[in-house]
């Protein structure tokens, strides 16, 4: 009978072939994937290792999937320790080679105006000339701006199932992300992982209730995610929350990634400088006139936004809850499949405590 080792040698063997076609690659991966439901821990990682390694093949499709299949086995609770660093390493590489073409493409981009109507079309179109150019843009700068985009489902699956493997990742690839992030869609979502927070100190206020917290906030994505865990604490919904238990488990991480559904947002959030608003407080409690609070849109906390936007003041980062100005809904759903996300009240504040506050 097979074992794990010989069905994933079969399997690397047919990946490694140019003449193996994709039905009889995942034909043999279904068998390798029937040996590591039963497999060792020890075997598991020898295998994330070697089909990990077939990143290196000169088929980058092929490269890509050996890492898809990486992405997809720690998704399904899988240890992701065989592999880290390898993807880091990676990601790494890959980022390094494809500098040059980004260093060229923001030189030539800043020829154009900002205020120019046409200039995401001319962004485009000098992306287009510049990595065609066979002249100026080696093959091994093209591959790798084109792996980047091909392995980041891996990398964001690694790096989003904990914290510890997410601050290695940031710690080594956080600036040279964000650096070529505008224009390549695979490091735009690294980088949108990297700046989730965790164990983040928060501060929360309704200014109506005059209710408020000092707690921790982890693993929140956007700030529609952020209101929608608020609506699911008791203390800031009258004893209950104002969201679906089914609903509060896909925003948190415990359910389903995507639905149809939309939730209702119920409030307008507010940095703290909101305070230092000439007349600010004629928002608090205003029912005869909603639309108010759009005078104030300058100190908006808003849901397109993340938690890092937010301005810190004391250590904290400080949320102002005040009433909506206007209707509007968010879909229920969260960016990431394997990144949980939560808020950990710590102290109820006290009227005074709140004062202070907001004076």
């Amino acid at each position: 009978m097979e074992n794990l080792q010989q069905a994933t040698d079969n399997f690397i063997e047919a990946m490694s072939s140019p003449l193996s076609s994709n039905e009889e690659v995942n034909s043999l991966l279904q068998g390798c994937f029937k040996h590591l439901s039963e497999a060792k821990t020890d075997d598991v990682n020898f295998f994330m290792k070697r089909v990990f390694a077939l990143s290196g093949l000169p088929n980058i499709d092929r490269a890509s999937l050996a890492t898809t299949i990486c992405g997809y086995l720690v998704e399904k609770g899988f240890p992701s320790d065989a592999i880290l660093p390898n993807m880091i390493n990676l990601y790494d590489n890959l980022l390094n080679k494809s500098r040059i073409f980004y260093e060229m493409l923001y030189a030539e981009i800043r020829s154009i105006d900002e205020l120019d109507e046409n200039r995401e079309a001319k962004i485009n179109k000098i992306f287009s000339n510049l990595v065609g150019d066979k002249e100026v843009i080696s093959t091994e700068t093209y591959n790798a701006i084109v792996s980047l985009d091909k392995f980041y489902a891996c990398a964001i699956s690694l790096f989003s199932i904990s914290k510890d493997n997410l601050a290695a990742a940031k710690k080594r690839l956080g600036e040279k992300v964000a650096f070529v992030g505008a224009y390549n869609q695979g490091c735009y979502w690294v980088d949108r992982l990297f700046t989730v927070l965790f164990d983040e100190p928060i501060v929360v206020i309704d200014i109506d209730k005059k209710i408020g917290f000092k707690g921790k906030m982890s693993g929140v994505v956007d700030n529609y995610q952020l209101q929608q865990l608020l609506m699911g604490l008791p203390l800031l919904n009258d004893g209950k929350t104002s969201i679906p238990e089914e609903d509060l488990e896909v925003i948190n991480g415990e359910g389903e990634q995507k639905t149809e559904r939309s939730i209702e947002c119920k409030w307008n959030m507010y940095n703290l400088e909101l305070c230092e608003q000439t007349n600010w407080q004629r928002i608090v409690n205003n029912t005869e006139n909603p639309s108010q609070p759009v005078d104030f849109r300058n100190t908006w906390i808003w849901g397109e936004g993340t938690p890092s936007d937010i301005s810190i003041h004391d250590g904290y980062r400080v949320v102002l809850l005040g009433t909506s100005s206007y209707s509007r809904s968010s879909t229920v759903q969260r960016t990431f499949k394997n990144l949980k996300a939560s808020i950990e009240i710590e102290k109820e504040l006290s009227s005074k405590e709140i004062d202070n506050w907001l004076e």
